[in-house]
């Protein structure tokens, strides 16, 4: 059986919308991962679409992921990335970690606070975890929420974006970078050249800058220094 997500599938991520998001996503992980490499979890990382290029960068990479054909995938391109078949809910990690990683999956995942919880138990002291977030006060997040009902089902988990903020206060991080994403308005297995446009567009009026609005928003949290007095602010 195929996985859907593929980087190498056209109806996926092998086109210029899936070109786009991987050169926003990868850019924002080198920025805010420098120094961090040397051991890095990719959660939910398919078929290793961040996990194979960030190889050069770290020789300890492991991905989870619960398809079996996406960790396939991964062994056949480069088998020197280790995986783990395993929702992260349940794998039992004892090593820590200098950067972790769930890039377009924290949405798949219920109980947020358990899961920022155990994602702060194996984050080194001085490490960076990297994720990406939809925001449902978007335009974006309502056409694609009504398109999703009208097929009776709707596949995300909502929060919003204070919401998320207070979670990862009482998680014990701090938001170290956060920048919005993806107001191309096609959907992901566009191949279309108006992509480069409204990549021009977003970087023109400097979009990344509007968090509220943001269709996606790629951050960076740190654990909070427990040694200092930090109070929360919205």
């Amino acid at each position: 059986m195929p996985y859907n997500w593929d980087y190498l599938d056209k109806k996926a991520y092998n086109n210029k919308v899936g070109n786009y998001k991987f050169r926003r996503e990868f850019k924002f992980i080198i920025k805010n991962g420098n120094s961090h490499f040397e051991k890095v979890p990719d959660i939910a990382g398919g078929s290793g679409r961040f996990a194979i290029p960030l190889s050069q960068y770290s020789s300890t990479i492991h991905v989870l992921d619960i398809n079996q054909d996406a960790l396939q995938l991964i062994h056949e391109r480069n088998n020197s990335i280790d995986t783990i078949h395993s929702d992260f809910r349940d794998a039992e990690i004892t090593d820590s970690f200098s950067l972790i990683l769930c890039i377009e999956a924290l949405g798949s995942f219920e109980e947020w606070e358990f899961f920022f919880n155990k994602v702060n138990s194996i984050l080194r002291e001085n490490g960076r975890f990297v994720f990406t977030y939809t925001n449902p006060s978007s335009w974006r997040f309502y056409l694609r929420k009504l398109k999703h009902f009208k097929n009776g089902f709707h596949p995300y988990k909502e929060m919003e974006l204070d919401e998320l903020k207070k979670i990862l206060f009482k998680c014990n991080f701090e938001i170290d970078k956060m920048e919005g994403m993806n107001w191309i308005p096609l959907p992901l297995s566009s191949n279309s050249k108006l992509v480069s446009v409204f990549e021009k567009l977003e970087l023109f009026f400097k979009l990344k800058n509007w968090h509220s609005q943001s269709p996606w928003l790629l951050f960076s949290v740190k654990r909070i220094n427990t040694n200092l007095n930090t109070n929360y602010t919205n």
